[in-house]
């Protein structure tokens, strides 16, 4: 594998936010730490605005060990069981009176109670580490009194209050908003959930930017000297409001595989593949089973039908109906991956992954791969 970052470098880094699904930026921080790639400079928006503090004070572990074990009732004044039940649609094991009851207590103060969350910044965040950091922090919220977005520097602040400008960018629309230092702020995605510009706007140029696939307005950044890396999940992440260890520590995961295959290029979008072949070696592999599968099936194709109808066909069925040949291998190896219950936190070749593949789906057995099995009959009988 090519690493493609610079690490005589030092980035700044932009974090979306995204509240319960912020474990994934964890994740990709640390798999960053992990190839020494250092920072100069940090904004974060939100849930992000809160990773980034503590990506500035360096402490990785208390990240990792805060979102393995996060709760809703370290977030919001909440019975875990109650929100779990609620965030999962688990309709059938809810309480519906002490769900109405608590649905409108909520309502009637406001909004959830996020006096844990106070207490749970200044437990996991180490103020102090923040403001001496050579690394400059940048924290977007929105100023309600103003109505529009700011920008805070944290070296800017006076001892404290540090955690009320946290919790200035986090104030989701479900949480009680109350006034920090007598103004009133909303959640900064409403100004800017992924802040690139902040950095562009301060001379920053080699930028790495973690995305959380959320809603609301990005800032445009009209730099062209900007070079900025994407770390972007493909993977459903999970919903705003879920706070659950669960889904964090398959988020740590994502972010971790996610940002090695932005730094190292990797192909894939369901596994992390290091690609070794050509265009023209992945046809010729993908005619070659497509044939196989075929004859397992005891529907034998041509060459032309292969050509004309049966690869045009698993390319729209995969998704990758513009993509090249390559593309549609890899949909294809990926699909029949999962479909086999293969390990996807890895890194494979193309030959790494089909060797697991076809020892779940060998043609020469008759067993073939679901995408294969169900496609492939039926266009022989058009």
């Amino acid at each position: 594998m090519e690493f493609r970052l610079d690490r005589s470098k030092k980035y700044a880094l932009a974090l979306e936010g995204g509240g319960g699904r912020g474990a994934y930026e964890i994740g990709a921080w640390q798999a960053l730490a992990e190839e020494n790639i250092e920072f100069c400079a940090v904004s974060g928006t939100s849930v992000g605005a809160i990773n980034g503090a503590v990506v500035t004070s360096g402490d990785l572990d208390t990240a990792i060990w805060f979102w393995k074990n996060i709760t809703y009732s370290q977030v919001m004044e909440v019975d875990d069981s109650l929100m779990g039940r609620l965030m999962n649609n688990d309709i059938l094991k809810l309480d519906f009176r002490e769900t109405a009851k608590t649905l409108t207590e909520t309502l009637k103060n406001r909004g959830f109670d996020i006096t844990p969350l106070k207490n749970t910044l200044q437990k996991a965040i180490n103020e102090k580490a923040v403001l001496k950091s050579p690394i400059e922090f940048f924290i977007v919220t929105f100023s309600v009194d103003d109505m529009k977005g700011i920008v805070v520097r944290a070296k800017d602040l006076a001892p404290g209050e540090l955690y009320d400008m946290l919790l200035a960018s986090a104030y989701l629309p479900f949480f009680r908003n109350e006034r920090l230092g007598g103004r009133r702020y909303f959640d900064g995605g409403l100004a800017n959930r992924l802040p690139i510009s902040t950095l562009t706007e301060r001379g920053y140029r080699d930028i790495i930017a973690v995305e959380l696939n959320s809603i609301g307005p990005i800032q445009k950044y009209d730099d062209p000297e900007a070079d900025v890396h994407f770390i972007k999940p493909v993977s459903d992440i999970g919903r705003l409001m879920q706070f659950d260890p669960v889904i964090s520590v398959r988020n740590l995961k994502l972010g971790y595989y996610d940002a090695k295959k932005m730094m190292y290029g990797l192909a894939g979008t369901r596994y992390y593949i290091d690609r070794q072949m050509t265009d023209r070696e992945a046809y010729s592999l993908l005619f070659r089973f497509t044939e196989e599968y075929g004859k397992a099936s005891a529907t034998p194709y041509s060459p032309r039908m292969i050509n004309e109808k049966i690869i045009p066909a698993l390319a729209s069925r995969l998704r990758v109906s513009k993509g090249s040949y390559y593309d549609i291998l890899i949909a294809a190896l990926e699909r029949a991956a999962e479909d086999a219950g293969i390990e996807r936190f890895n890194y494979y070749t193309e030959q790494d992954l089909l060797s697991k593949v076809l020892k779940v789906y060998d043609p020469a057995s008759g067993s073939i791969p679901r995408l294969f099995g169900r496609s492939l009959p039926s266009l022989q009988k058009r």
